[in-house]
């Protein structure tokens, strides 16, 4: 078990550095809501549209890309929807394994494992290289952070019906 591990961290791809300011997207379900201290899984808006655009605009595909459904698992009817935040980059911790607090090309490795792995996040796409891992494609997914609800809302947000989303990107 450890030589796997030890085996996982040594095969994390490079990450990017990340800019001052960047937009993001929380995708959950509805009627998902955050407290003041609820930490979010996000992923860099541009990755998303990138991963929509990719997968046709299906669904299924897109959940998949981002970890949130399972390489066989059907999409139920269960609504989505995407909270757009434009943060800076001290707000936001990687979920990297390893050193808590360790720079990681500019942004912080996240600190408890709260922050690491992220609630509603299928097990298998958390990596600890601080990317996700395309359930549909068993590849890797969009870079992934983490970031307080309180911090994310400082400049305001944006929420999109998944379908909206998908339709428009």
């Amino acid at each position: 078990m450890i030589l796997a591990l030890l085996g996982l961290a040594l095969a994390c791809e490079p990450l990017q550095p990340v800019p001052e300011q960047l937009q993001v997207a929380w995708v959950s379900k509805l009627p998902a809501a955050a407290g003041n201290e609820t930490w979010l899984q996000v992923v860099p808006l541009d990755s998303l549209r990138a991963l929509v655009q990719g997968g046709n605009r299906d669904s299924a595909r897109v959940l998949r890309g981002l970890g949130l459904l399972g390489r066989t698992q059907k999409l139920l009817s269960v609504p989505y929807k995407v909270t757009v935040f434009e943060v800076e980059r001290p707000q936001l911790c990687r979920p990297l394994d390893g050193e808590p607090g360790a720079d990681a090309t500019g942004v912080v490795t996240c600190d408890t494992p709260e922050q690491r792995a992220g609630a509603g996040t299928k097990a298998a796409s958390y990596t600890g290289c601080g990317y996700l891992t395309d359930q549909g494609k068993g590849t890797r997914g969009p870079d992934v952070f983490r970031v307080r609800w309180a911090d994310a809302v400082r400049k305001g947000f944006c929420v999109l019906p998944w379908d909206r989303f998908l339709a428009e990107s």
